[in-house]
């Protein structure tokens, strides 16, 4: 059994399970239970804080709401399409990025899960157990640890499930997805992404490099709009919105550099520019690494 920590790190009374689909994961929580005062001892006694914070973690992350099955014991002795319970008024599948009012769903969901029960028919509460089934390619893609650093709260780089890219087109789009997805985030993205020691290279009508967006969208968050070579703000916006900076390897990929945050930082098209062809360059570039902190000096090595 989990339990999931809420934002400022307190560890809640609300077991949960997580399991993994060939398509996608399976959450199962566990709602309250017993009593203080009563012969069988009070469990889960944080189950509603706890739900709601697994509903905004699959916002967070863009997840889609695909199933919901009661799975009690008693339940389980039905078969799956027998179980499923649907929150009215939601479309399904559910987007979790979509929804607004995060009790709203969670109180939909109840009643549903009352109903059943009512219905059913055998004794007892057989809405104890509920299993919220996320289904998608992203999803299938995620590894278990991974799946419990998101719902337990205990890693706040989880925000960074973007996929590498070498199409620039691909490549923006996730980067703004990453951002997004950061600034939805309860943790706002402040741990970094692990990003890439080994960047792997592509071929077609020329080389590129699949670079990692959850890195670019983590370095422009820091930079907040404003140079990190010069200060100076963003010299327009695109149209989006954003403030225009590009994010400069420190040791270029070329170079053998990694696609990690200790060597990229956000510039204004002049000083990247200054960074990768003006005469003081090498100078322009040790004052960078002493100027920002998280940057390191790393060596330039032969790529493949």
């Amino acid at each position: 059994m989990l339990n999931p920590r809420d934002d400022t790190g307190r560890k809640l009374d609300a077991s949960f399970t997580l399991e993994k689909l060939p398509d996608g994961f399976a959450l199962t929580v566990e709602s309250r239970g017993g009593s203080d005062h009563g012969p069988n001892p009070s469990r889960n006694k944080n189950y509603v804080e706890g739900m709601l914070l697994h509903l905004k973690r699959m916002a967070e992350h863009d997840m889609r709401l695909d199933e919901i099955q009661v799975a009690s014991a008693k339940a389980l002795r039905l078969s799956g399409s027998e179980r499923i319970v649907w929150p009215e008024g939601y479309p399904r599948p559910l987007s979790m990025a979509a929804v607004s009012d995060f009790n709203d769903l969670r109180l939909a969901i109840g009643r549903q899960s009352a109903a059943f029960q009512n219905t059913s028919n055998s004794t007892g509460n057989n809405s104890k157990r509920m299993k919220l089934i996320v289904r998608s390619p992203e999803a299938a893609n995620m590894a278990i640890d991974q799946l419990e650093a998101i719902f337990t709260g205990l890693n706040g780089a989880s925000v960074w499930t973007e996929a590498p890219a070498s199409n620039e087109e691909e490549l923006r789009e996730r980067v703004a997805n990453a951002r997004r997805k950061a600034r939805r985030s309860s943790a706002k993205g402040k741990t970094p992404p692990e990003g890439q020691n080994d960047v792997k290279r592509v071929s077609g009508s020329s080389e590129h490099f699949v670079r990692d967006p959850n890195v670019i969208a983590w370095v422009l968050e820091q930079a907040a709009g404003s140079c990190e070579a010069c200060s100076e703000k963003a010299p327009f916006r695109r149209d989006d919105a954003e403030p225009y900076l590009e994010v400069h390897h420190v040791r270029p990929l070329a170079e053998g550099g990694p696609d990690t945050v200790d060597n990229a930082v956000a510039c204004c098209p002049n000083c990247h520019r200054h960074l990768h062809y003006g005469s003081g360059r090498e100078k322009f570039r040790q004052s960078l690494l002493e100027r920002v902190g998280r940057l390191k000096d790393w060596p330039q090595k032969p790529i493949a």
